[in-house]
């Protein structure tokens, strides 16, 4: 005898096997395990471990349990006015370059005058005035130019006297 049973006429019992229309339903496949994402920057490897430092010893307070007060910032430094620039250096300056546009001798000799008055001025002040610079270069600048003056009336002179000694002559 076979051991397969008749098939039952019964609608609710289900029959053995497929039926002859039916289609086979897929294979079931177990889900797939989830994939990290990676992690960027990669892991570093394991590295030899350094030694530490010596432990600190905890912080102990002053004695009294009061901080000293915190030394007061000195006063800002005071600084002294820059010095003013004397007037008659100024005037000897513009006389003495005037000297050599104009006239050059009576401008150059109050040039000198001005220079002269500006450095006793200077002098004075005890470093409250300036401009030194100013009564040298007038000075430099005036004497130059009365030096050329000079140059130019004694080289004036020797031709008049010379072309006086030519003409006498003829």
């Amino acid at each position: 005898m076979s051991d397969q049973q008749p098939a039952s006429s019964d609608p609710d019992v289900p029959s053995e096997g497929p039926a002859p229309d039916a289609v086979p339903a897929p294979p079931v496949e177990p889900p797939a395990p989830p994939v990290e994402p990676p992690v960027w920057p990669a892991a570093a490897p394991p590295t030899a471990q350094v030694p530490s430092a010596p432990p600190v010893p905890p912080y102990t307070p002053p004695p009294g349990g009061m901080y000293a007060p915190a030394p007061a910032y000195p006063p800002a430094p005071a600084y002294a006015a820059a010095p003013s620039t004397s007037s008659n250096a100024i005037i000897a300056l513009v006389l003495s370059i005037l000297s050599w546009v104009v006239c050059p001798l009576v401008p150059a000799i109050i040039a000198l005058v001005f220079a002269n008055m500006a450095t006793k001025e200077i002098d004075a002040s005890g470093g409250r005035v300036g401009g030194q610079g100013m009564v040298t270069a007038s000075k430099i600048v005036s004497w130059i130019n009365i030096g050329l003056y000079a140059a130019a009336i004694v080289v004036g002179g020797f031709l008049l006297v010379l072309f006086a000694i030519a003409g006498a002559s003829n």
